[in-house]
C-alpha cells in the first residue's frame, strides 16, 4: 500500500505534539534532566515535523518557469535545518548534564514510575512511526520524511537509555548507592551522543544533495548500462545530481558518423529504457556526438571505410569493403558507386585521396584498393524472350554443359538495341554458402559471355534443385509484360 506522503508528514506532526507535552509534564513533575532532555529534543523533533509537512506539501509541485528542476530541493534545505536544531539540543543536554556531573548540581528525582511509563509509551509511539516514516521516504524517495524518520529512530534509543537511567536512580536511592544517582545525567549523555551521531549522518546527506554530489556508484552503473548498447562508440560523460526523489542524469555518447538520424534515435531510446529500469525516478538528457575516427577504428574498419568515403559527395553505395591483415598490417577493398561518370585520372586522383586519408586515420591500414562502378541507372528495355529463342537455348545449354550439378531454367531476355540481358534461374545441387555461390555466378557470367557473346549483363538466381518445378526447365518461360524498366547495378 501506498502511504501518501503529505499524511505520514502531519501524523508525525500529531505524534510529536503529544510526546512533548507529556515528556515537558512528567520531565517537570519528576526533575529527570534525562526526560526533560527528551522533551526538549521531542519539542525540536516538532518543530522538525512542520517543517518537514510544509516541505513535503511544495516538494511535489512540479517543475515552473522560475524552478526549472522543480522543488525537490526544498526537502535538503528542510533536513539541514532540522540538524542544525538536533546540534542545538545536543548542545543543551550537555551542559545540563556535565553541571550534574562535575559541578556538584544535583536534582532529587521523585515519581520515578511516571518517567519509566512515559518512556515506555513515548517508545511505542516513536516505533510506530518509525515504521510508517520509513516506508514513505522509500516509497517516494523523500530525504525529508527519512530525516523525520531518523528522528524518531533515535528518539526510541534514547528512551530507552533514560529508562535505564531511571532505573539505575531508582536503585541507588534504594540501596544508597551515590554512583548509581549519576545514571541520569550520565543517561542524558548518552542520548546527546546519539543524537549527535546521526544528526552527523543527516546533514552530510543533505549537504551532499545541495552541493550536487554524485551519489555513490550512480555513476560507475550508468557508464556499465551505456556501455551494453550496440552501437555506443564514446562515453564523453555522466553528470547525476539529485533534487528530492528525482536524479537528473546528462550523458554525452559518441556514435558512428555514418548512421542515420534513426538508427542514432533508436540507441539513445534503448540507453533511456536501461536507465529507467535501474533508477524509475530520474530525468534523463542524452547528447551525441560523432565520435572520433579513432574511436570507431577501435570499434572495427569497415564503419571507418565508410564514413571516410561518405565525405566526398561523388561516392554513393558503399558495399563489398574486405579489409585482409598482413604481417599486422591491413589492406581493404571496397567497391563505390559514381553519381558521375569520371575518366580514368579522376577515378585515381579520387581513389589516392580516399586511401591517403584512410591511412592518415588508422594507422594500422597499409593499402587501399578501390573498384569503381556506376551508380544505379534505369534504361528503357522490352522482353525479347519469344523473339530471339535461340538465345534462350545457348544460354539454357551453354549453363548446363558447365556443370550437371547445374539446372537452368526459366530463362528471359530483355534489351534495347543491340545491349540484351540475361536473367534466369538455377537450380543447384547441395548446400553453398553465399561466398561460394558468388563464386558460381561468377563462373557462369564469365562462361555465358564467352559462349553467348551477344549478352551484355548476366542476372542469376540460384534456388536448391528440390525446389525447382517440374517441367521448368523444357518451357522457362512465364507470361510477362512485353515492355517494362529494369534496373542495371
Amino acid at each position: 500500500m501506498v502511504i501518501n506522503k503529505q499524511q505520514a508528514a502531519l501524523s508525525s506532526v500529531f505524534a510529536a505534539i503529544f510526546l512533548t507535552g507529556m515528556k515537558l509534564g512528567v520531565g517537570f513533575f519528576t526533575g529527570s534532566l534525562g526526560i526533560l532532555s527528551e522533551a526538549l529534543h521531542s519539542t525540536l523533533d516538532l518543530c522538525a515535523a512542520v517543517i518537514t509537512f510544509l516541505t513535503v506539501r511544495v516538494s511535489d509541485k512540479p517543475a515552473d518557469v522560475k524552478h526549472h528542476y522543480g522543488h525537490g530541493k526544498l526537502e535538503s534545505f528542510s533536513a539541514l535545518f532540522e540538524t542544525i536544531l538536533l546540534f542545538i539540543t545536543c548542545g543543551w543536554i550537555i551542559y545540563e548534564a556535565g553541571e550534574k556531573l562535575f559541578l556538584g548540581k544535583t536534582v532529587e528525582l521523585v515519581g520515578i514510575h511516571w518517567g519509566v511509563l512515559t518512556m515506555l509509551i513515548s517508545i511505542a509511539v516513536d516505533y510506530s512511526r518509525v515504521r510508517v516514516l520509513k516506508k514513505a521516504a522509500k516509497q517516494h524517495a523523500s530525504q525529508a520524511l527519512e530525516a523525520d524518520a531518523l528522528h524518531f529512530s533515535s528518539d526510541v534509543w534514547s528512551s530507552s537509555i533514560i529508562i535505564a537511567g531511571l532505573l539505575c536512580v531508582w536503585l541507588g536511592n534504594k540501596f544508597n548507592i551515590p554512583l548509581l544517582k549519576l545514571a541520569d545525567p550520565i543517561a542524558a549523555l548518552g542520548v546527546a551522543l546519539l543524537v549527535i551521531k546521526v544528526s552527523i549522518h543527516l546533514a552530510k546527506d543533505a549537504i551532499d544533495v545541495l552541493l550536487d554530489t554524485a551519489p555513490r556508484g550512480m555513476k560507475e552503473m550508468i557508464n556499465k548500462e551505456i556501455k551494453e548498447v550496440l552501437g555506443v562508440l564514446q562515453i564523453a560523460d555522466i553528470r547525476v545530481r539529485v533534487a528530492g526523489a528525482f536524479y537528473y542524469i546528462d550523458v554525452n555518447i559518441g556514435t558512428d558518423p555514418s548512421l542515420s538520424h534513426g538508427e542514432v534515435h533508436a540507441i539513445v531510446h534503448e540507453i533511456r529504457e536501461r536507465i529507467y529500469a535501474k533508477i524509475p525516478r530520474c530525468d534523463i538528457i542524452i547528447s551525441t556526438f560523432p565520435a572520433p575516427a579513432g574511436e570507431v577504428a577501435a570499434n572495427g574498419i569497415t564503419p571507418v571505410i565508410r564514413n571516410i568515403i561518405g565525405q566526398f559527395t561523388n561516392c554513393t553505395n558503399v558495399h563489398n569493403i574486405h579489409v585482409y591483415e598482413i604481417d599486422g598490417k591491413k589492406k581493404v577493398t571496397a567497391h563505390i558507386e559514381l553519381k558521375e561518370n569520371l575518366t580514368l585520372k579522376e577515378t585515381h586522383d579520387l581513389a589516392h585521396k580516399i586511401s591517403q586519408a584512410s591511412q592518415q586515420t588508422v594507422a594500422e591500414i597499409d593499402s587501399v584498393n578501390i573498384y569503381f562502378e556506376c551508380a544505379e541507372q534505369v534504361m528503357e528495355a522490352e522482353d525479347i524472350t519469344e523473339a530471339r529463342r535461340d538465345l534462350v537455348e545457348a544460354v539454357r545449354t551453354a549453363v548446363n554443359k558447365l556443370d550437371t550439378n547445374f539446372d537452368c531454367h526459366a530463362i528471359r531476355l530483355y534489351g534495347k538495341e543491340n545491349k540484351i540481358s540475361s536473367f534466369l534461374h538455377c537450380g543447384v545441387r547441395g548446400d553453398f554458402t553465399v561466398d561460394k555461390l558468388e563464386a558460381i555466378s561468377n563462373n557462369i557470367k564469365s562462361y555465358l559471355k564467352k559462349n553467348v557473346p551477344q549478352l551484355d549483363n548476366v542476372h542469376i538466381h540460384f534456388e536448391p534443385w528440390d525446389s525447382v518445378p517440374e517441367g521448368s526447365a523444357d518451357n522457362g518461360i512465364s507470361n510477362q509484360e512485353s515492355e517494362f524498366r529494369i534496373q542495371k547495378v
